[in-house]
């Protein structure tokens, strides 16, 4: 285990179940949320986002059924007919080759995300990372932060061993555990398990193209139920949770 996730103890073990819950997630490819109410909105998630759902299921009257992925897992699983009523991707393009395929319509953006770099050891920052860093990164190919990742590491001109996970939140376990030496991960993450200022750096917007986070309505659903989701993610109220807990 790393060592910044020792003290104080009430992180650490906090830090450490979550990261259990995560590999499990992960394991599975998408993680469904455990016995969904009958009626409840099926809503597919990007893995980033997590923490900022519960947020705002909590303050939604009406119940959800979330599962958890890598923005492309969501997709493809969406084009192969698995029921979705909402998907909130952390991209546009994917949501876009939905609606393009009539599958879906009504694409909204919801949130920019944010990267951060979060380490086990040293000072976080562009000069962090050498040729023996052992870093991980959610899948680029599947993943807008794993895009994002490389192109930061493009634009920095440094070329640190590369773990891929299979989305962020694999890659933030990978890190927790002590498995690679730092991430990178959503700065929502790092926000949302109170790690330690001192152990990330928020990743400045110049370094990557922006995350524009996109939420779609998955035809042949509960299309109602989407729109009214959609419209309380879009509330004042909702989007200034959003910027508090890590987005634009």
């Amino acid at each position: 285990m790393a060592s910044w996730l020792q003290p104080p103890a009430r992180f650490g073990a906090r830090i450490a179940v979550v990261a259990a819950a995560w590999a499990a997630g992960a394991d599975a490819g998408a993680e469904a949320s455990p016995a969904p109410v009958a009626g409840a909105l099926r809503v597919a998630v990007a893995a980033n986002f997590r923490a900022a759902f519960e947020m705002v299921a909590r303050a939604y009257p009406y119940a959800t059924a979330p599962a958890y992925g890598s923005s492309g897992l969501l997709h493809a699983q969406i084009a192969q007919g698995r029921p979705f009523d909402v998907f909130l991707s952390a991209d546009r393009a994917r949501p876009q080759a939905l609606v393009e395929r009539g599958l879906a319509h009504s694409p909204s953006a919801y949130a920019t995300g944010r990267l951060a770099l979060l380490v086990n050891n040293g000072a976080p920052g562009p000069q962090w990372a050498t040729a023996l860093t052992r870093i991980a990164i959610a899948n680029p190919d599947a993943a807008p932060y794993g895009r994002a990742a490389v192109e930061v590491l493009r634009d920095l001109d440094v070329a640190p061993r590369r773990v891929v996970a299979m989305n962020v939140a694999q890659a933030f376990h990978f890190a927790a555990s002590g498995a690679v030496d730092g991430a990178f991960v959503a700065l929502a993450q790092v926000l949302a398990e109170k790690v330690d200022p001192e152990r990330y750096w928020v990743v400045p917007d110049h370094h990557h193209r922006p995350i524009e986070q996109v939420a779609v309505i998955v035809r042949g659903g509960n299309e109602d139920g989407a729109r009214a989701f959609l419209a309380h993610l879009a509330e004042r109220r909702t989007r200034d949770r959003l910027r508090a807990a890590g987005y634009r």
